[in-house]
């Protein structure tokens, strides 16, 4: 059973490289099952979820061995359930989460602790939202992007309640949804981009039956994996405008991302490795 930690590593490390520190043991209060870490870079703060606990924790940047958080958020008022996901917008303060479990995203204030009602809701039928994994946000052109079970929704960063989708990136050509690999989404804001992996599932004369299947066929659900940027506004069945496809050289690890604008880099992780590309078309200015 693998133990509850976070890694870190230099920027440049590669192969197999020794962590420069580890943020590990009871007082932590990691759970043994956490699929996501965000940064908080204005105030040097990293933010892992605990689903088993329903918890957010947050740990100073610099955090190492079995360092306690600085502060938790957790009780009945957060409405926070199975949470294994945390976005942050430093620069309007705020955390999102995506619930999984009850098709609603929750945003709480970056400095909250205990057991704080969420800031917003958004939650309802006009929403779309169906079982939710990821969210994302982008401060500076205020829209949020959530990654749904066949569908990447986006809507303005403020929405609440029962609010409509600004944008749906829906159907084969988009081959992405959680049902069919999707499990990351990022916004690039000079660029208008919205980064994220899927399937594409092959439909010509000598496709299967499953790989010709609907969308909602599930995690069987086979296809050539690639990691895709949109443009800000595209909607409904658009092919991404930029793609890094799986080749025997790209080998690409899974759909769990991170983006370096600056170095014109594409850091994808699944598998138990990390990849890190070059790919400067996917960074290009917003024209």
């Amino acid at each position: 059973m693998s133990q509850p930690r976070i890694s870190v590593y230099a920027g440049s490390a590669d192969g197999n490289a020794v962590p420069t520190r580890i943020i590990q043991g009871e007082k932590t209060l990691q759970a043994r099952t956490s699929h996501y870490i965000a940064i908080d870079t204005v105030r040097d703060e990293l933010i892992a979820p605990n689903p088993f606990a329903q918890a957010i924790l947050f740990f100073r940047g610099g955090a190492n061995g079995n360092e306690p958080p600085l502060r938790v958020i957790q009780g009945p008022k957060t409405l926070l359930s199975s949470p294994d996901n945390v976005a942050v917008d430093a620069t309007h303060k705020e955390i999102y989460v995506a619930q999984f479990t009850n098709d609603a995203i929750l945003v709480f204030s970056n400095t909250a602790r205990g057991d704080v009602a969420p800031l917003r809701i958004l939650r309802g039928p006009k929403t779309l939202l169906d079982r939710p994994i990821r969210v994302e946000v982008d401060p500076i052109n205020n829209v949020m992007a959530v990654v749904n079970d066949h569908q990447i929704l986006i809507f303005d960063r403020t929405a609440e309640g029962d609010a409509a989708p600004k944008w749906i990136l829906s159907g084969p050509k988009t081959g992405v949804g959680t049902s069919i690999g999707t499990r990351d989404v990022k916004l690039y804001p000079q660029g208008k981009k919205i980064i994220a992996g899927g399937l594409i599932r092959e439909t010509g004369p000598g496709a299967t039956a499953e790989e010709s299947a609907p969308r909602n066929a599930g995690f069987g659900y086979r296809g050539q994996r690639f990691i895709g940027a949109w443009n800000y506004g595209d909607t409904g069945d658009v092919a991404p405008v930029v793609a890094l496809n799986n080749t025997p050289i790209s080998k690409i690890p899974g759909s769990r991302l991170a983006i370096n604008p600056a170095a014109q880099e594409l850091i994808v992780g699944g598998d138990g490795v990390v990849f890190i590309y070059k790919l400067p078309e996917m960074f290009a200015p917003a024209k």
